[in-house]
């Protein structure tokens, strides 16, 4: 399974959905997330929890580490995926609104040919729910 920031943030928070989640990581043959979903969900967690960024890159890089996620390169061909996936499914084109960070996961879910762990209603309503 692919990852998105929004899965990872909601697990660091334990927050409400955070031991489904788990579960679901926990049973996936293969884990991965890309550089945006590190990125992304440590900037977030930075400004939920008020720490500064290098607190926050720790535990994302913790998170990675403890269950064991192989971290997919950025390449030009992801990128690509990711202007696919705005053309498709991206805000302002597609109900399903899909932003930049939201873009380059569905594309590395989609390059990967693995589904996606998110939170939230974005993907609900492309090829990948």
């Amino acid at each position: 399974m692919f990852i998105d920031s929004s899965a990872v943030v909601e697990i660091i928070l334990d927050a409400d959905m955070a031991n489904n989640l788990l579960r679901q990581i926990g049973v996936a043959s293969h884990r991965y997330l890309g550089p945006s979903v590190i990125y992304e969900a440590a900037v977030v967690l930075s400004t939920r929890l008020h720490m500064e960024p290098a607190t926050t890159r720790l535990l994302v890089s913790r998170f990675i580490e403890r269950f064991e996620i192989e971290v997919l390169p950025a390449s030009a061909e992801t990128a690509f995926a990711a202007v696919d996936a705005f053309a498709r499914y991206g805000k302002g084109r597609h109900p399903a609104k899909l932003n930049f960070g939201d873009c380059f996961s569905y594309a590395g879910a989609k390059m990967a040919g693995v589904g996606l762990l998110y939170v939230g209603e974005d993907f609900a309503l492309t090829d990948l729910a």
